[in-house]
């Protein structure tokens, strides 16, 4: 696809590893963090998108010092609920929304054949298993795991066939080898992302195609929207939310977190997979933007890298 480019991972000392608020706020002194970053490790962060450094009993956004990952810390327990995945989250998407999603699977699923032969295709976080149909129907072998015991029902359902309830990280579940593996807005959500590329990696066949879709920390159009309409800025974590995003990733961050995890030829390019109008319009300006600025603009990207032969 004209709109990936191969991605170079850079350290994190140059202006261009940095993720931007649109708030532009100064930056603050990095100091011992409460857990350690989930990319590198490092136990060295500082607030993020704030004037004053958060105070020890917040759950604050930080930015790790030494790979520049940005992330919440501590780990909200709503975070880790099976339960906040159930039938009311699920409806939406097997009602008004399913058309449009299929659309979606279609265009995301022709970008990975366009890169990898049909063959064994594992979906992790398969929600309702729109996508594992989809995959099927073009000649795909399938399958699917969902940490959600509502979203492993839904997809069984569908599918006619189980579906694996559980933690690929934790768990020996569906050992492979698989020719894709495909984890869409999965990531962010997790506690140890990085566990979950090393599962990853070893489920792979020598030369298999991971495929990542994550938001976008750099998505300075939709923060823009976003002020304007709601005459704040758009927060990166709120208390309470049903799926709160514990990893931020822009381009770099995410290219050189694979890299970090043995994999190699890492592809990032947009995701655009709004289905609100005003979103899709947002994101349409968005990509326009990136051409002209070279620099990823989009409210979500898709990362395509490879377990090395």
């Amino acid at each position: 696809m004209s709109d990936l480019h191969r991605v170079r991972p850079r350290g994190g000392s140059g202006r261009e590893d940095r993720p931007t608020s649109a708030a532009g706020r100064p930056e603050l002194t990095s100091s011992p963090s409460r857990r350690p970053c989930p990319a590198c490790g490092s136990r060295q962060a500082a607030g993020f998108g704030r004037r004053r450094s958060p105070d020890p009993a917040d759950i604050a956004t930080v930015r790790c010092a030494g790979c520049s990952l940005v992330f919440v810390d501590p780990v909200p327990p709503e975070a880790t609920l099976p339960d906040s995945y159930g039938a009311d989250y699920y409806q939406p998407w097997q009602g008004r929304e399913e058309r449009a999603r299929a659309r979606l699977w279609k265009r995301r699923l022709a970008t990975i054949e366009r890169r990898s032969p049909r063959g064994a295709l594992l979906d992790v976080g398969c929600g309702d298993g729109l996508f594992l149909k989809v995959a099927r129907d073009a000649g795909w072998s399938i399958e699917g795991v969902e940490f959600s015991p509502e979203g492993a029902r839904r997809a069984s359902q569908r599918l006619g066939r189980p579906v694996a309830v559980g933690d690929l990280a934790r768990e020996r579940l569906l050992m492979g080898p698989f020719d894709v593996m495909t984890l869409w807005h999965v990531l962010e959500h997790l506690v140890e992302p990085a566990a979950m590329l090393d599962a990853a990696r070893l489920r792979l066949r020598p030369g298999g195609l991971l495929v990542i879709a994550v938001p976008n920390l750099d998505n300075l159009p939709l923060q823009l929207a976003y002020r304007l309409a709601r005459r704040r800025p758009m927060p990166l974590y709120e208390k309470g939310a049903r799926e709160p995003h514990l990893s931020h990733f822009n381009p770099s961050t995410l290219a050189a977190f694979l890299a970090r995890r043995g994999f190699g030829n890492v592809e990032i390019g947009p995701d655009r997979c709004a289905l609100v109008p005003a979103k899709r319009a947002i994101d349409a300006c968005a990509a326009v933007l990136s051409v002209l600025s070279r620099r990823l603009l989009t409210d979500a990207m898709l990362a395509f890298a490879r377990r090395p032969r």
